[in-house]
């Protein structure tokens, strides 16, 4: 299982086109393995987001951060969770389990969302022309290792949405927040330094300025578990949270 986060403007850069690296991952993954993609509907901050009351449709509603999630989407067979903030798409033989049957709710990151089935089935996360920083599954690390940060994860209260599944129908789906700041001040490409992968947990490549890795999974978040419960016991934030605490320190009490 491979899940894929891409760039196709750096990409470009390295010489590949989205068509050939779509098919490519297409034939790789074939039909024993299975390909997944975000397919979120915003680029703004998860709380702007739900503030519009946005309604989610799983047919219509486009992928809006990138052009290679947005081509996967529309090929044929696709399978689409039924997120409405936080969804993934996803073709192969463990497709329908991995999207499920129904919206993670209301923590879009808990133990019944896409990112955990994920890690439960041992995938690997690619990145394609992307920064470090980009990594869906920290938002996982941190929704289970809330409990023992300085602060939420998460706003108080929940947001409603409304999903339209494949067959049209509408139901209402309430959904926890994340706090911007765990958007805006992440930083999970500090893991690399503190953990010290091997070669087969961790690698990368870069050509003409573009980034390539991968991270295996399983590995990875065993370690963001044990690193978040130990820095917790002692009072501190994990390191890819450094900046949020830093942050935190300079804003006077109110």
């Amino acid at each position: 299982m491979l899940y894929v986060q891409s760039s196709v403007d750096w990409m470009q850069r390295a010489g590949l086109q989205a068509p050939e690296v779509l098919s490519t991952l297409l034939e790789w993954t074939g039909a024993a393995g299975t390909l997944v993609m975000p397919s979120y509907p915003f680029h703004s901050t998860h709380r702007e987001y739900l503030q519009q009351a946005p309604v989610f449709d799983v047919r219509r509603t486009p992928a809006a951060i990138g052009l290679l999630p947005e081509m996967f989407r529309r090929t044929p067979k696709v399978r689409r969770s039924l997120d409405p903030d936080f969804p993934v798409c996803a073709l192969g033989a463990a497709a329908e389990a991995t999207v499920g049957t129904a919206p993670a709710a209301p923590d879009p990151f808990g133990p019944d969302s896409s990112y955990q089935r994920m890690l439960d089935r041992d995938a690997t996360l690619v990145g394609l022309g992307v920064s470090l920083n980009t990594n869906s599954f920290i938002h996982v690390i941190d929704s289970r290792a809330e409990r023992g940060y300085p602060e939420p994860v998460y706003e108080d209260g929940v947001q409603l949405t409304i999903v339209c599944d494949a067959e049209g129908r509408s139901r209402p789906v309430e959904r926890k927040c994340l706090r911007p700041v765990f958007q805006q001040l992440t930083s999970p490409s500090t893991i690399g330094g503190e953990m010290q992968p091997s070669a087969d947990v961790f690698a990368i490549l870069e050509i003409n300025g573009a980034r390539f890795f991968k991270w295996h999974l399983r590995a990875w978040s065993e370690w963001c578990l044990a690193h978040a419960s130990a820095r917790s016991a002692s009072g501190q934030w994990p390191c890819w949270l450094q900046r949020l605490g830093a942050a935190s320190a300079e804003t006077p009490p109110s």
